[in-house]
């Protein structure tokens, strides 16, 4: 995938997410060149029309193309690394990475945790738009086919910023091959300075999901939405609810 450079400024974000990337990737590098034979290593390729996260689109509205990688350990430990890129324009865009590190214990037959710290680096799509670079610190439950799960971040997009971000899920399969997640989040700001206070209300967000697997590709749908407002991208503002489609590789 080409890295787009319009100016020096550009040159110089595109080699700072390339930082990023290695800073990200090389703990699991080293996981994956000692890999025991009891360690799982997973991966996917998968090609959306829009990339929603938390209700807000990171690729003005265009299609993307996502790699992820994968390492869970019988230990309990896993990681890991996703790359993603824009590709509905002219030239491809690389947009950012996300990946973290964390930590999954079963409690009883029902009953699992997981902890861990997360860092999502992604650009402005278009240059006018926010971009989303924060660290996050997590910890979930999961029970049968209900997770949830609360992020603290001190860094949320902007220095200074700390918030805290809060998700329930559920995942069932209604029949074979087929899957069907909901998804319900609400964030709120715990310390804003006084020059980021606009647009710093708390927020939420909400997606619905099916999928039909076949074999290891699936296609997929959703329906997401969140509030309060709209976003800005484009050069217009545009409503949270979005319809987006896609298809996975899945190895």
């Amino acid at each position: 995938m080409i890295v787009r450079a319009q100016s020096t400024a550009g040159w110089r974000e595109g080699r700072a997410d390339l930082r990023h990337v290695g800073a990200l990737a090389a703990p699991l590098i080293l996981c994956l060149a000692a890999t025991p034979a009891r360690a799982q290593v997973s991966g996917s390729v998968d090609v959306e029309s829009d990339y929603r996260l938390r209700g807000y689109s990171l690729s003005a509205g265009q299609p993307v193309a996502t790699a992820q990688i994968g390492y869970d350990d019988d230990s309990g430990v896993y990681l890991n690394l996703s790359a993603t890129g824009e590709i509905g324009r002219d030239d491809p865009l690389f947009l950012g990475v996300q990946g973290n590190i964390g930590y999954a214990r079963r409690l009883n037959q029902t009953l699992s945790i997981d902890g861990g710290i997360a860092r999502s680096q992604y650009r402005s799509p278009d240059g006018a738009s926010r971009s989303h670079n924060y660290t996050e610190v997590y910890l979930g439950l999961a029970s049968g086919p209900f997770s949830a799960r609360v992020y603290y971040s001190p860094d949320y997009e902007q220095a200074y910023v700390s918030s805290l971000y809060a998700e329930v899920e559920a995942a069932f399969r209604p029949a074979t091959n087929w899957r069907v997640n909901g998804h319900l989040g609400t964030q709120l700001y715990l310390a804003t300075p006084a020059q980021y206070l606009g647009g710093r209300a708390a927020r939420y967000d909400w997606r619905l999901s099916v999928a039909r697997e076949l074999g290891s590709f699936d296609l997929h749908a959703a329906l997401s939405g969140g509030g309060p407002g709209k976003e800005y991208y484009s050069g217009s503002f545009h409503g949270k609810v979005a319809l987006t489609a896609g298809a996975a590789w899945n190895f």
